[in-house]
C-alpha cells in the first residue's frame, strides 16, 4: 500500500491545463458597508481534484499490472514517460468531463493498461473515443486500442473515430490499415464498402479513395454502385488500369464518365487508355473468355504446326501410297486374267482333242 501511495504522491505535481490556478484560501476579503466585518469566500481547489484523479489513474495502472507487478507499474510511471502520459490524459479528461470522465479513463486503464493511456493520449477528445470503444464487443476493444495507440496512424484513426463514430473502428478492425481510411475518405459509403469487400479488395479501392471522394456526388454514387454490385470485376479493372497506367489518376470526371457510360464493356474486359493529348479512350479487348480462347487457340496452333500437321501429312502420304499399291495390284491381277483368257482362246478345246482321238481310232 505504501508503494501505491508513493505513486499517487508522484501525481501531486500534476499540471492541469485549462483549470484555474486557485486554491482553497481566503480568496476575497470584502467589508460590509455597515458593519465592516470581513466576509471569507472559499473557492474550490482544482489542484486537489487533479491530484485525486491522477491518483485514481495511478491505482488503475497498478491494478492492470497486478499486485505482483507493482515494480513494473512504478517503472512505467517513472521511467518510460508514463507519468507525463498520465498527466496529459488526466488533464484532458478533467477538462472535458471532470471526475466522471476521469473515472471512465481509470476503468479503461485498469482493464487494458498502457495501451489505453497511449490511445487516449493520441485522441484530440477523450469522451467520444471512450463512447466509441464502449460500443465495440469486449473482445475487440484491446485490438482497437492497439490500433489507436500506434503513433501518427493512431492519431489519424482517433480523429476519424471522433468524426465518424464506432463504424470507423469496426472498419479498421476488419481491414487493418485501410478500413479506417475508407471511412475517413468516403464516410458511410466507405464503411459499407469495408463490410462487403475482402481485405485485398479494400486495399485496391483504398488507393483510389481520395480521388473517389473528390468526384461529384452523382459520379461517386455511380462508382459505389458498381463496387457494391460487382466488386470482383470492378476491382480487377482497377488493378488492370493501375498496372497499365502507372502514375495516372483513374477517377477524374472524364474517365469516370466513360466508366459509368460503358460499365458493361469495362466489366467485360475493355480498357481505358490515354491518347497523345492525355484524353481517356475506351478500347476493346477480348474478355476473359476471349483471352482464354485466344490463348487456347495459340497453343493449339503451336501443337498443330509442330505435331499434328506432320502426322497429318504422313498419314495422307501413307494413304496415297497404299491406294497406289492397291491399284497397282488390282490392275496387275486384271491384266493377268485377261492374258490368260487371251492365251486360252488360241488352243484347241478339250472336246476337239477327244473327238480327234476317237476319229483316229476309227481309222485304224
Amino acid at each position: 500500500m505504501s508503494r501505491i501511495a508513493a505513486i499517487a504522491l508522484a501525481f501531486s505535481t500534476l499540471s492541469i491545463s485549462g483549470m484555474s490556478a486557485g486554491v482553497t484560501s481566503v480568496a476575497h476579503a470584502a467589508t460590509l458597508p455597515a458593519m465592516r466585518l470581513p466576509v471569507l469566500v472559499t473557492v474550490p481547489a482544482a489542484e486537489s481534484i487533479g491530484l485525486l484523479s491522477g491518483a485514481a489513474i495511478a491505482k488503475a495502472v497498478i491494478r492492470y499490472f497486478g499486485k505482483e507487478g507493482t515494480e513494473e507499474a512504478t517503472e512505467f510511471l517513472a521511467r518510460s514517460g508514463g507519468r507525463e502520459l498520465a498527466e496529459r490524459v488526466t488533464a484532458t479528461a478533467l477538462r472535458e468531463g471532470g471526475e466522471e470522465t476521469t473515472e471512465q479513463v481509470a476503468r479503461l486503464v485498469a482493464k487494458h493498461g498502457p495501451d489505453a493511456l497511449k490511445a487516449l493520449d493520441n485522441a484530440p477528445q477523450i469522451g467520444p473515443l471512450i463512447s466509441a470503444l464502449d460500443e465495440l464487443p469486449e473482445a475487440q476493444v484491446k485490438a482497437a486500442l492497439a490500433r489507436l495507440s500506434a503513433g501518427a496512424t493512431g492519431r489519424e484513426l482517433a480523429e476519424t473515430v471522433i468524426k465518424s463514430g464506432p463504424r470507423a473502428l469496426r472498419s479498421e478492425l476488419r481491414h487493418p490499415g485501410v478500413g479506417g481510411q475508407l471511412t475517413r475518405s468516403l464516410g458511410e459509403d466507405g464503411t459499407k464498402l469495408a463490410s462487403n469487400l475482402t481485405t485485398d479488395q479494400a486495399i485496391a479501392v483504398a488507393r483510389h479513395a481520395d480521388d473517389l471522394a473528390a468526384l461529384p456526388a452523382a459520379q461517386r454514387q455511380g462508382v459505389m454502385r458498381l463496387l457494391h454490385n460487382d466488386a470482383e470485376r470492378m476491382v480487377a479493372f482497377l488493378g488492370r488500369f493501375a498496372a497499365a497506367n502507372p502514375g495516372k489518376t483513374l477517377f477524374t470526371a472524364a474517365t469516370t464518365t466513360i466508366v459509368l457510360a460503358e460499365s458493361d464493356r469495362i466489366l467485360g474486359g475493355d480498357e481505358i487508355v490515354f491518347d497523345a493529348d492525355g484524353n481517356p479512350v475506351l478500347i476493346s479487348k477480348s474478355g476473359l473468355l476471349g483471352r482464354t480462347m485466344e490463348s487456347g487457340g495459340k497453343a493449339l496452333g503451336h501443337v498443330s504446326a509442330n505435331f499434328i500437321q506432320p502426322l497429318f501429312y504422313a498419314a495422307i502420304a501413307f494413304v496415297f501410297s497404299f491406294a497406289a499399291l492397291f491399284l497397282f495390284i488390282k490392275l496387275y491381277h486384271t491384266h493377268q486374267r485377261e492374258k490368260l483368257l487371251t492365251s486360252g482362246a488360241s488352243l484347241p478345246s478339250s472336246s476337239d482333242v477327244i473327238e480327234g482321238k476317237k476319229a483316229e481310232r476309227q481309222d485304224r
